[in-house]
């Protein structure tokens, strides 16, 4: 199955006022616990049971090795490690630094060259026939399409610019907060799902 992508752009990247392309993958859900013992079940002489019980010391040894710092390496997957951060007061010298500054961030994945370019081979990409991206609009005709909006409807959501205008959220409340903060809009209703109304 070929992976959906789209191409997105940034505008003035890096402040060099040249737009800069990138693509963006469309996510699956990842398979489920169960969908996992299935498929290893089925291919091969484990059952369900030994699968999770396989899991689950893999799981416990993962956690001792990087408990001491140590790498932890999956043959023909690839190995695990930590990254840390440091929280240092200020005022502290270097020389100071004490264990309790020091916290673990995340664990970091190197995968083993081979399986990567296992991945390389096998996966196949296809141009999305949808789109995740808002709609443009420019400001007075956004305002208009709310107007209009609310020529016929009681008031307006994130929801309905989303529906209705095409708009990803985070485009939807960017808006919905500009208008609001110069006047044309006011809110009304719960924090957690307000609703909008023309500031007569």
């Amino acid at each position: 199955m070929s992976i959906k992508y789209e191409i997105h752009s940034i505008k003035n990247s890096k402040g060099t006022g040249k737009e800069q392309e990138f693509v963006r993958i469309f996510d699956h859900s990842p398979q489920t616990d169960r969908q996992l013992e299935s498929h290893i079940q089925d291919s091969c002489s484990l059952t369900k049971g030994d699968v999770r019980a396989t899991l689950a010391a893999l799981r416990d040894c993962m956690i001792n090795e990087l408990t001491f710092g140590n790498r932890f390496h999956i043959p023909e997957i690839g190995y695990f490690s930590l990254t840390v951060d440091l929280d240092m007061p200020e005022g502290k010298s270097i020389e100071n630094v004490r264990g309790d500054y020091i916290s673990v961030r995340n664990i970091k994945f190197r995968p083993e060259a081979s399986l990567l370019e296992e991945v390389k081979k096998k996966v196949r990409f296809e141009r999305a026939k949808f789109t995740s991206k808002s709609r443009q609009y420019t400001e007075e005709e956004l305002l208009q399409k709310i107007k209009n909006y609310l020529a016929t409807n009681n008031c307006i959501t994130r929801s309905d610019l989303e529906l209705y205008f095409g708009l990803r959220q985070t485009a939807a409340l960017k808006c919905l907060k500009h208008f609001t903060e110069i006047g044309i809009l006011k809110k009304e209703g719960a924090m957690n799902s307000p609703v909008y109304f023309l500031n007569k």
